[in-house]
């Protein structure tokens, strides 16, 4: 009988190590994590889905067809606000705002050399802005200053 029931426990903590979702390895000062998922790539976020938030959905913001950023903030009371951004008159138009926001991804960025969306998120009196994009000089993915970057070295 004791054999089954420590046989039984450790096969319930195998099943949670490996059903549970990764700890997001965020550094003092960085205040969400950002991970590219590629053009459109559906199966792609769905597997950073799974492995950062169980598998939850999220909302997908289209601003344009670029590249879909998963975007998760480290503080659930931060205040969301997403702007798109016109390359002709270098304003900004406030698409979507969001109290008590949740990850969220959005696809942008049709041009290379123009991030067409900017990512407001407030927690307090700190306000960060960024607008992810990939580096034109190595491809790699630049999250801003507050931010953790999540893409898989290919």
């Amino acid at each position: 009988m004791k054999k089954r029931t420590v046989s039984l426990l450790c096969c319930a903590l195998l099943l949670v190590c490996l059903t549970a979702q990764a700890e997001i390895p965020y550094a003092d000062g960085q205040l969400y994590a950002v991970a590219c998922v590629g053009y459109g790539d559906d199966v792609a976020l769905a597997e950073y889905r799974e492995r950062y938030l169980d598998g939850a959905s999220v909302p997908v913001h289209y601003v344009s067809d670029g590249e879909t950023y998963l975007i998760i903030p480290r503080f659930a009371d931060m205040t969301l606000r997403l702007y798109v951004n016109d390359m002709e008159t270098s304003s900004q138009t406030l698409i979507y705002e969001e109290e008590n926001c949740r990850p969220f991804a959005v696809r942008c960025n049709i041009s290379d050399i123009f991030p067409d969306v900017t990512i407001s998120l407030t927690r307090g009196e700190t306000t960060v802005e960024f607008s992810p994009y990939l580096s034109l000089k190595d491809g790699t993915l630049q999250p801003g200053e507050f931010g953790l970057d999540l893409t898989r070295g290919e």
